[in-house]
């Protein structure tokens, strides 16, 4: 029993089922600041005028 350990793979940083994909959260954030940059600069020239 004290072999067996509950984890076995715990102690390697090979985690393919935890593999992280970031993708989403790249185009989210590209996609999110040209928004973001296309409002301020219709806000701003809205504003000055």
């Amino acid at each position: 029993m004290a072999d067996n350990k509950a984890h076995p793979t715990a102690t390697e940083m090979d985690y393919p089922a935890h593999h992280r994909n970031y993708d989403g959260f790249l185009k989210l954030l590209k996609w999110g600041s040209i928004l973001t940059a296309i409002v301020t600069a219709a806000v701003i020239y809205i504003i000055a005028n």
